[in-house]
């Protein structure tokens, strides 16, 4: 019937513009959306994926919230839809109170929702700094999905770095890249405990050449590895190249241009190409501090411009006085071999489902 007729039509349109997220056109995906709505009022698919448009694309926080209500109140039992909520709710409206609350009623209607449970550890974690009830979520969120790689990461994260076991944490490192060998983050966490915790820098330059092998345009991993190529191994061409590649993917990311700077002042002792590129990364962020007690320790220790390098560490100390303080005495470690300190790594952390 003509019911029948509104609501397909509505699917149409939905999908249609669904097919155009990400594409360049947000404003007609916008449009076919609301068309899909005008169609089939209730059309619960349509309003999610519009929520997911203003969210990411759209950036309007207010009418994605008003949609992902509206959408809950037509399917008030529909649990990934409640955690879809929950996440909006503390990434994007920082609302930790009723983040909890959605969490709490995913979890009433599914219990054993590996997904919900992985994050909400982690929400407990991060947003709460509750240690003990993170715990004791995250252990269910193994027995409910014991092989889930992103849980099995999160956990070991979780072990290493908020209760100290290491040797829990490695365990379950192993047991993330087993269940998943092509999980990038997985591989590269497990490679930044390798070096970090246990020392084991070949180990993690493997991992890193295992995420490449997945993704070879991974900037996180080109740089990490470029980093144990250019301080463990004392191969500046090869760190070179992979931090151009890394470049090639994200021409204004600050750690690589810095990691790219710093090599090219500390190991191939190319100071022309150091300077521009610090002046690239001051291009890009004119108030980075990394970028500026960089380009201060080469002004002192290779320009010998002591004046302008005492004022780009004043401009530094304007942004963040105790960072600038730290990142100073570390220059002075690379005054006798420039070699060490304030490259822009990547930090271990959390994923989400």
């Amino acid at each position: 019937g003509a019911e029948e007729d509104k609501r397909a039509r509505s699917a149409g349109l939905c999908e249609e513009g669904w097919s155009l997220c990400g594409e360049g056109n947000p404003q007609e995906a916008e449009r076919l959306f609301g068309e899909a709505l005008r169609e089939d009022p209730s059309n619960v698919d349509a309003m999610c994926k519009l929520a997911v448009l203003y969210e990411f694309e759209l950036v309007e926080y207010g009418k994605a919230e008003e949609l992902y209500r509206r959408a809950m109140a037509v399917e008030p039992r529909d649990v990934s839809l409640v955690y879809d909520f929950a996440v909006f709710l503390q990434e994007r409206k920082g609302d930790f109170d009723e983040a909890q609350s959605q969490y709490d009623r995913a979890l009433r209607m599914a219990p054993t929702n590996g997904s919900v449970l992985n994050n909400y550890a982690v929400f407990l974690q991060t947003c709460r700094n509750d240690s003990s009830a993170a715990h004791q979520v995250f252990l269910r969120a193994v027995e409910a999905s014991p092989n889930a790689s992103t849980t099995l990461c999160n956990y070991a994260s979780f072990l290493e770095n908020s209760l100290g076991e290491l040797d829990q944490a490695h365990a379950f490192y192993q047991r993330a890249i087993a269940a998943n060998p092509r999980d990038c983050a997985a591989l590269y966490n497990y490679a930044i405990f390798l070096d970090e915790r246990r020392g084991d820098p070949e180990g993690a330059a493997s991992l890193y050449g295992r995420c490449l092998e997945v993704d070879e345009f991974d900037t996180d991993a080109l740089n990490n590895l470029g980093l144990l190529l250019q301080h463990e191994r004392e191969d500046a061409s090869g760190a070179k190249a992979l931090f151009e590649k890394a470049l090639s993917v994200d021409p204004t990311d600050l750690a690589t241009i810095n990691n790219l700077a710093v090599l090219s002042e500390d190991s191939l002792k190319d100071f022309e190409a150091a300077e521009a590129l610090y002046l690239r990364a001051l291009a890009v962020n004119p108030k980075d501090v990394t970028s500026l007690c960089n380009y201060s320790g080469f002004l002192k220790h290779c320009k010998g411009s002591e004046e302008e390098a005492i004022k780009a560490y004043q401009r530094a100390a304007r942004v963040d006085k105790g960072l600038a303080d730290r990142m100073m005495e570390m220059q002075q470690g690379r005054a006798s071999y420039r070699g060490s300190g304030c490259e822009g790594t990547t930090e271990v952390g959390y994923q989400a489902n």
